[in-house]
């Protein structure tokens, strides 16, 4: 019977109230509800960059304009947002639209209600909604006030009521936007910007930040933080549960709350004093609505060879005219399965613990100090690598003929390996412990086209973001060739439209938000396209020391 549905069917000795559940683990709370609680706020290094880009574009950088923060469900962008309208100073006045999904009118009217403005009864006309606004950002400006438009799950926009917030950047003073506008969404919300149909909202945006789900280290000291706010002064789940857990829900801190709850509360029916791994596997599958624990891939086809095995050979053992075999006899040995070979041939490598420690080790073949731990790519470093986060298959991958980080989806879950070579039919595979030579069939089986590339930075490049009008005659000229023709040297070459349009291309071809913008990631793909450093195929002066790339 399974033991959790067992709990909330109030069978007798196993409902019981909250109180005994609490006190069973040593709780003064639950320590994993989806609500916000700010107490139970845990930042990473990558949601603290994340926080200090909004603070930095409200309260000092921003001048108006757009900062752009995405990320998957569950990642957190909520628990940011009420995070920063708790910090910001008294001299910001914050609208915070959070059903985007209205007309250009309806969303004006919305922003003017949250920023208390008084408007003629009967009000139904954008011009007047607009007036409206104007006199009060107009007015706030003179009181020393920065007026803020942030709008949760923004992705739901529709095009025209983008262009109506595109139009509220126009309100200004001869010396300062008066609006900045934060933009909160799911991945798709990149996609949209990157149209062409919107490239005016795009060249707007001044800051750009990706929420990527908790590694496995980030999300074990999630659970301890949240145990620990909760009144829990020493570990409960045991180690290889928080792995387990990781796998389950690949780092998303909304499903770890779920998942981690009900193994706590099956964990009380079982009167369990410690989490364990086959505990968190039950919760996962309670949650997916499984009756029990889906079983590894490989042990489904082993079974299903099994079972056509054993039927073939009772149907040859009974075929007229044939002596029947005695039962103790052995059936032939069976075939590997596909999803076995790929197992068994990544079985000797061992994943790295996360994507930063795969980029980490490509980093240094580029004789680079990698990406500082929890550093994403959406922003540069000061120093050592940059990189970027691909959407590739594999004639893109040997087309860009750089070592890679790769994540491949694995029996135990989604694993990180660092790529180093690629022939033919080989790939050499770089794990925890060893380098090893696989199948590259087997791999690409398991590769689901996420690839993280990471480069050394040229000394040059200062990480900021080129746009229109930026001139590139400081960085190296090859780094353009694939705008057209090698600027001659000592000519200026500039981010024009017809620049920006061959960067889009570029950025589109490998997965990249095509905003025609050079920041951090497509710096590191520039580099990765030039010659020089580490290359993925078998070459001469592969593998050169290339600590700052030149043409």
């Amino acid at each position: 019977m399974n033991l959790l549905r067992r709990r909330e069917s109030q069978e007798p000795n196993v409902f019981v109230d909250e109180r005994m559940y609490l006190d069973h683990f040593e709780l003064k709370e639950a320590p994993f509800s989806i609500t916000p609680d700010p107490r139970f706020v845990f930042l990473t290094a990558q949601h603290r960059d994340a926080m200090a880009h909004l603070l930095f574009g409200i309260t000092q950088g921003g001048g108006g304009g757009f900062v752009q923060l995405t990320g998957e469900v569950g990642t957190g962008k909520t628990t940011l947002c009420r995070l920063l309208i708790a910090q910001v100073p008294d001299t910001v006045r914050i609208a915070l639209v959070l059903n985007p999904m209205q007309q250009p009118l309806e969303l004006l009217r919305t922003i003017c209600d949250e920023l208390h403005i008084l408007l003629p009864k009967r009000t139904s006309s954008i011009k007047a909604l607009t007036d409206a606004l104007t006199r009060y950002l107009l007015e706030s400006y003179a009181a020393g006030l920065r007026v803020v438009l942030i709008i949760d799950e923004a992705q739901n926009l529709s095009f025209e009521a983008l262009e109506q917030v595109r139009l509220l950047t126009n309100l200004e003073t001869p010396t300062q936007k008066l609006l900045q506008i934060i933009l909160l969404g799911q991945p798709e919300l990149r996609t949209l910007l990157a149209g062409e149909h919107l490239r005016q909202l795009a060249q707007r945006i001044t800051g750009r930040f990706h929420l990527a789900p908790l590694t496995a280290s980030e999300t074990a000291a999630y659970v301890e933080h949240r145990l620990a706010v909760a009144g829990r002064r020493r570990p409960l789940f045991a180690a290889e549960a928080l792995r387990e857990l990781f796998r389950q829900t690949r780092g998303f801190p909304r499903a770890v709350n779920v998942v981690a709850d009900r193994a706590l509360l099956g964990g009380f029916a079982r009167g369990l004093e410690t989490i364990d791994a086959p505990m968190v596997r039950l919760a996962a599958a309670e949650i997916r609505g499984e009756s029990e624990p889906a079983r590894p891939r490989w042990a489904l086809y082993a079974g299903l060879a099994a079972a056509a095995a054993l039927v073939l050979w009772v149907g040859l053992m009974l075929r007229p005219g044939l002596p029947a075999a005695p039962m103790a006899a052995t059936v032939p040995p069976l075939p590997v399965a596909p999803a076995a070979a790929t197992a068994d041939a990544l079985s000797e490598v061992h994943a790295l613990a996360d994507d930063a420690e795969a980029m980490d080790v490509v980093a240094g073949w580029w004789d680079s100090p990698g990406p500082r731990r929890g550093e994403r790519c959406s922003a540069a470093l000061p120093s050592g690598a940059l990189c970027a986060r691909l959407r590739l298959n594999e004639a893109l991958l040997r087309e860009l003929d750089r070592p890679v980080a790769l994540a491949l989806q694995l029996d135990e879950g989604r694993s990180w390996f660092a790529l180093r070579r690629l022939e033919a039919k080989t790939a050499h595979v770089a794990g925890a412990q060893r380098m090893a030579q696989v199948p590259w069939d087997a791999l690409a089986r398991r590769w689901v086209g996420e690839a993280v590339l990471v480069v050394a930075r040229p000394a040059q490049y200062d990480g900021a973001i080129l746009g229109p009008g930026s001139d590139l005659g400081a960085l190296p000229p090859s780094l353009f060739a694939f705008a057209g023709e090698v600027p001659a040297a000592g000519s200026q070459l500039r981010h024009d439209d017809a620049f920006a349009a061959s960067v889009r291309t570029l950025q589109q071809r490998y997965g990249l938000i095509a905003d025609g913008l050079i920041g951090p990631e497509t710096m590191a793909l520039l580099v990765a396209l030039q010659r020089g450093g580490p290359l993925l195929a078998a070459g001469a002066g592969d593998g050169a020391s290339v600590s700052n790339p030149q043409p």
